[in-house]
């Protein structure tokens, strides 16, 4: 009987993997957001859909910005910078 590894002794998946995953969650992220944000728009503030769409890129745009400016920030900070 073999013994199932433990997840400490688990390769790291390749960058590949990684990155096909990442390409894969940005397009299920951007339609969750916008989608919500559409919805919450056109429902709740009883706005027209161009509006609501409008909307809805404009939120999805900011926050996939703020998270890719971000990401860069965290790259470029050293151990010492807080």
């Amino acid at each position: 009987m073999t013994e199932r590894q433990r997840s400490g002794d688990e390769a790291a998946p390749s960058w590949r993997r990684r990155r096909v995953v990442r390409l894969l969650a940005l397009p299920v992220y951007v339609v969750a957001v916008a989608g919500l944000a559409a919805v919450f728009w056109h429902e709740v503030r009883g706005k027209s859909w161009d509006d609501s769409l409008s909307f809805a890129l404009t939120v999805t745009g900011a926050s996939i910005g703020g998270q890719w400016i971000a990401a860069s920030i965290l790259r470029r900070a050293g151990r010492g910078d807080g």
